[in-house]
């Protein structure tokens, strides 16, 4: 017998428990994780609004939690790009992975949820972003609907090999020199370069200075072409404004579980860093941020880090995975990574 049950944000705690027991799943992520989403209930707690509403359903099999989902449903159209549907409540920036939250997968509390949830609140649109290929989630909703599906993003992963001539292998012969000749560059100009792979002493306010630093002309300005300027303005000055945000993050700054991959000199000084997550399910690593500093773009800090840190765990037998998450930037293809994806399912229950 199956029960379906709803929760207010503020009373995510009550099913702490059963999440946990659920986020061990073989097709969970970091970001479906409890404590993700405490911190991110958190932050949006007082989020309120007549247009839509946040909400976490929980589907019960014979009095066992089975399926757990926290959803945004939009009842009507507000600004321009908000349409009437249910969503994924973490849908946004940082969540790169999306998916219900379970350890054996039940197609029967799936349909009971979607079905409730599409009474509960009359909508009957679903649109499920950046959910996994492969999964079981994904599969299921891709053979039983008629639906729009749109490639949602490149995601990038490195499988870590057991040995280093296994790694080299994996490298192009010019990413291979680069990596030298960055080591022999600090090493002529008297850089003595150190990594740690869990600094605890990360200021996070320098993090977040270099991280935008980097980012300013590359994203955040689309470029130094004016025809790019523009794009930008129109994009976030103008057509932003029908777009609706949750309360902004960042991991490194929010999420209490976050850790970092450094790269100092002889100084102190930060030339780089890595904001990740651990992933326990998969036994790897999940990058969610990085910054450099560009007084040390010449030895490439960001690149020798996480090369570095796959030699440390072949030597000890550590993390299996570097997971780059979404994007398509060189430097993951540079270091071994190859691509897998998110896609967007956009479907409807007839009445």
């Amino acid at each position: 017998m199956y029960l379906t049950k709803y929760y207010t944000l503020d009373q995510i705690s009550i099913l702490e428990h059963s999440w946990k027991l659920l986020e061990v799943g073989h097709d969970m992520t970091y970001f479906q994780r409890y404590e993700w989403y405490k911190m991110l209930a958190g932050l949006n707690v007082n989020k309120k609004s007549k247009s839509f509403k946040n909400v976490i359903v929980e589907v019960l099999r014979d009095g066992k939690s089975v399926l757990i989902v926290p959803l945004w449903i939009v009842q009507k159209d507000f600004g321009k790009y908000n349409h009437r549907g249910i969503y994924f409540f973490a849908r946004g920036q940082w969540s790169d992975y999306q998916n219900f939250i379970y350890d054996k997968f039940d197609p029967e509390a799936v349909n009971i949820l979607l079905n409730d949830v599409t009474q509960k609140y009359n909508v009957r649109n679903f649109i499920f972003e950046d959910v996994p290929k492969g999964t079981k989630f994904f599969d299921y909703i891709n053979s039983k609907y008629t639906h729009l599906e749109s490639e949602g993003n490149v995601c990038v992963e490195l499988n870590i090999p057991s040995d280093l001539e296994s790694y080299h292998k994996m490298l192009s012969k010019s990413v291979r020199q680069n990596i030298r000749t960055a080591f022999n560059r600090a090493e002529k100009d008297g850089v003595l370069l150190t990594f740690n792979f869990d600094d605890q002493n990360v200021n996070i306010e320098e993090f977040k200075s270099f991280r935008e630093a980097h980012l300013g002309d590359k994203i955040m300005k689309g470029g130094t072409t004016l025809k790019n300027r523009l794009i930008y303005f129109i994009s976030t000055k103008i057509l932003g404004r029908g777009v609706y945000e949750f309360y902004p993050y960042t991991p490194f700054q929010h999420d209490p579980h976050a850790h970092f991959i450094t790269c100092r000199d002889q100084n102190n000084r930060l030339c780089a860093a890595y904001c990740y997550g651990i992933d326990k399910v998969h036994n790897k690593i999940v990058l969610m941020a990085v910054a450099t500093n560009a007084n040390f773009y010449r030895y490439s800090p960001g690149i020798l880090s996480i090369y570095k840190f796959v030699l440390e765990q072949m030597d000890k037998h550590g993390f299996a995975k570097v997971d780059f998450t979404r994007g398509n930037e060189i430097y993951k293809y540079s270091l071994g990574g190859v691509n897998h994806y998110n896609h967007n399912l956009t479907f409807s229950i007839e009445k």
